[in-house]
C-alpha cells in the first residue's frame, strides 16, 4: 500500500510502526555511518569502513543527500538509499551510492518503497535512468532490483590482493621507457587507450571529485604515451589502468603497476569493476597472481 505525502514526507503504516521516508538533506554523517555499520553487521564481510572513509567513498561517487532517502522508525534511521547525480552516457543518472537496511526493520519491502517513493523527487531534477552495481552472489538484491524494473548492463570482475602477494616480474624500468606522473592529464587522450568504460565509480566524474587522493602514473616511449595507470594513494584502489595496443604484451603492464604501488601506502591492490567479458585484461590480471572474486552485475532503468 503506498504512503501518503504530507508535507514532503511519505507516511507509512508499517503494522504497528509510523515509518517516515523523507530524503537525508539535514542527517549528519555520524549518523549515517551509524546505520552503514548496523546495516551490514551480520554480512559476511561486515561494513568496517571508518566515518572519515566513508565520507570519503560516498563523496567519490557523488553523494546528494536531496535525491537520498532514509526510512525513520521515531528517530532511527532504519533504511537508507544514498545517491549520487551525474551525467552517464549522455544522461542525466542517479546512481546507487549506498542501500541498506537494519536487521530489526528487514522483511518489511522498506528499500522498494524507499525507491519507488523516491521516483518523482529524481525525476523532478531532471534524471531520467537509475545505475547500480549488485554483486552477483546477494541473489535477494538483486530479484529486488529485478523486480523493480533493472536490467542488467554488464558483468563486472574485481579484484583484490595484498601488496605482498603480487607476483611483479618486471620491477625496473624497461630500456627506452620513462616514467612520471602526469599532473595535469589531458583526459581525451587517456579515454582512447579504453577497450571498455570504467564504471561510475571509476568515471573520470569520480576521479576529479577527489583529485586530490590519486596519483596518476604515465609510461612513455621517448615522448609518447605507452600507457598510464590512475591509484588512490591512502587505499591502493587503482580505477585506471590502460596500455596502448600497440605496447601490449611487453612487460609495461607490470612496470607500471609497480611504480603505481610506489605512490600507494595502502596494503592491498584493488581493481574493482573491470568488464568480465574483457580477455586481456583477465590474462594480465592472471599473469600477475590475481583471480576474480565473485563479481557484480551493472544493473540501470529509465525513470
Amino acid at each position: 500500500m503506498p504512503g501518503i505525502l504530507i508535507n514532503g514526507t511519505f507516511i507509512h503504516n508499517t503494522g504497528n510502526l509510523i515509518m517516515n521516508i523523507h530524503n537525508l538533506e539535514g542527517v549528519d554523517m555520524v549518523r549515517l555511518h551509524s546505520a552503514f555499520i548496523a546495516a551490514f553487521s551480520d554480512y559476511a564481510e561486515p561494513y568496517d569502513k571508518t566515518l572519515q572513509e566513508m565520507m570519503h567513498i560516498i563523496e567519490r561517487r557523488g553523494y546528494d543527500p536531496g535525491i537520498s532517502f532514509g526510512t525513520f522508525d521515531d528517530e532511527i534511521l532504519a533504511a537508507f538509499t544514498l545517491n549520487g547525480i551525474d551525467t552517464w552516457n549522455g544522461v542525466l543518472t542517479a546512481y546507487d551510492t549506498g542501500t541498506g537496511t537494519i536487521p530489526s526493520h528487514r522483511r518489511r519491502g522498506l528499500a522498494a518503497r524507499i525507491f519507488n517513493e523516491s521516483i518523482p523527487a529524481l525525476k523532478q531534477r531532471g534524471i531520467r535512468q537509475y545505475l547500480l552495481e549488485v554483486i552477483k552472489v546477494n541473489t535477494k538484491a538483486f530479484d529486488l532490483y529485478a523486480k523493480l524494473g533493472f536490467e542488467v548492463v554488464r558483468e563486472l570482475d574485481y579484484y583484490i590482493i595484498a601488496k605482498d602477494e603480487l607476483s611483479i616480474r618486471n620491477e625496473k624500468i624497461i630500456d627506452g621507457y620513462t616514467t612520471k606522473e602526469i599532473a595535469d592529464p589531458d583526459w581525451e587522450q587517456l579515454k582512447a587507450f579504453w577497450e571498455f568504460q570504467p564504471s561510475w565509480q571509476n568515471s573520470i566524474a569520480s576521479v576529479l571529485r577527489k583529485r586530490s587522493l590519486f596519483s596518476i602514473m604515465g609510461i612513455y616511449d621517448a615522448h609518447t604515451l605507452a600507457g598510464y595507470g590512475i591509484v588512490e594513494k591512502e587505499t591502493g584502489d587503482i580505477p585506471q589502468f590502460a596500455i596502448s595496443q600497440p605496447y601490449r604484451r611487453e612487460g609495461l603492464g607490470t612496470t607500471l603497476l609497480h611504480e603505481l604501488l610506489k605512490h600507494s601506502d595502502g596494503d592491498t591492490v584493488r581493481f574493482i569493476n573491470a568488464e568480465a567479458t574483457y580477455e586481456p585484461f583477465k590474462f594480465f590480471m592472471n599473469s600477475i597472481g590475481l583471480k576474480p572474486g565473485h563479481g557484480q552485475y551493472e544493473m540501470i532503468r529509465n525513470l
